[in-house]
């Protein structure tokens, strides 16, 4: 008897042991909760202030097309008038939360144009390809040249040349097509010249104008600032130089490196590219 009680009392204290619920455990708490204010230094300045209480590491502020900041106190500039959604995420032990406002600017910003984003939209810009040699240029690498356009054909592919590219500082990016474009082979038509967009086949029917989206993303590391399009068959420049590959239908999106943004002659020019794995193709668009 004395046998079965101790093999029970061994099996209790093994079991007890064993037992996870009576192991101590790691106390990771709860998410800090965030809060914030905001308080306008003038009609398109706005200083933004933490005032979460519980314990956190890293605040964040996204300003969405503006870019984002890291503090517990900063300030922002609206250039133009609109609503702009501002969110604070603030990360601690048990994790995260997020806060979101909506900023409304009422007058337009003598001074804007300072972000990427106001840069590419103050004023209601039209950008087109830059009406010169080289808007559309090709190559292994930066100092290689395997094809760019000649003068002559900015009139022979007026059709590429015609086309516009909107951005707006909520995010809306619009392309027009002006109702034709370059056909190539890899759109399905048989000769190199200018078509009706109307003769794009269906399945590439959604590199006609349309309405889709886009985002700047910061500099990261080694990456510069870039631009992305979102939206079945948005594209930049040229609608095969997709990101890793040079594509036959519309991508859901494209991402393109900003190498400049800078005025020159009375115009703005913008100057991107997008590396299609076998090698970069690069696009200067001027405004008009």
């Amino acid at each position: 008897m004395k046998n079965i009680h101790l093999i029970i009392f061994s099996c209790l204290l093994l079991f007890t042991a064993c037992d996870p619920a009576l192991e101590d455990k790691l106390e990771i708490g709860t998410p800090p909760q965030a809060d914030f204010t905001f308080d306008f230094i003038d009609p398109n300045n706005v200083k933004f202030t933490n005032t979460t209480t519980d314990s956190y590491f890293i605040s964040s502020w996204d300003f969405g097309t503006l870019g984002v900041q890291n503090g517990d106190a900063v300030e922002q500039n609206f250039g133009l008038i609109g609503d702009y959604e501002v969110k604070l995420t603030v990360f601690g032990e048990g994790g995260s939360s997020s806060r979101v406002e909506t900023i409304s600017i009422t007058q337009n910003d003598p001074t804007a144009c300072i972000t990427t984003a106001q840069f590419l939209s103050c004023g209601e810009k039209v950008w087109q390809l830059d009406p010169a040699e080289g808007a559309l240029w090709v190559g292994p690498d930066p100092g290689t040249i395997w094809w760019q356009n000649a003068v002559s054909d900015v009139t022979d592919r007026a059709c590429d040349w015609n086309d516009e590219y909107k951005f707006s500082i909520d995010g809306t990016y619009e392309y027009d097509s002006k109702g034709d474009l370059w056909g190539e082979g890899y759109m399905g038509f048989p000769s190199e010249q200018c078509y009706d967009t109307s003769e794009l086949p269906a399945d590439r029917a959604d590199w006609d104008s349309g309405v889709h989206a886009y985002e700047i993303l910061p500099a990261d590391g080694f990456l510069p600032e870039r631009i992305r399009v979102i939206g079945s068959g948005a594209f930049i420049g040229l609608r095969k130089a997709a990101n890793g590959a040079e594509v036959s239908y519309p991508q859901p999106e494209v991402t393109y490196d900003i190498l400049d943004l800078r005025t020159e002659n009375g115009k703005d020019i913008l100057e991107l590219e997008v590396n299609f794995g076998g090698g970069l193709w690069r696009f200067r668009l001027s405004t008009q």
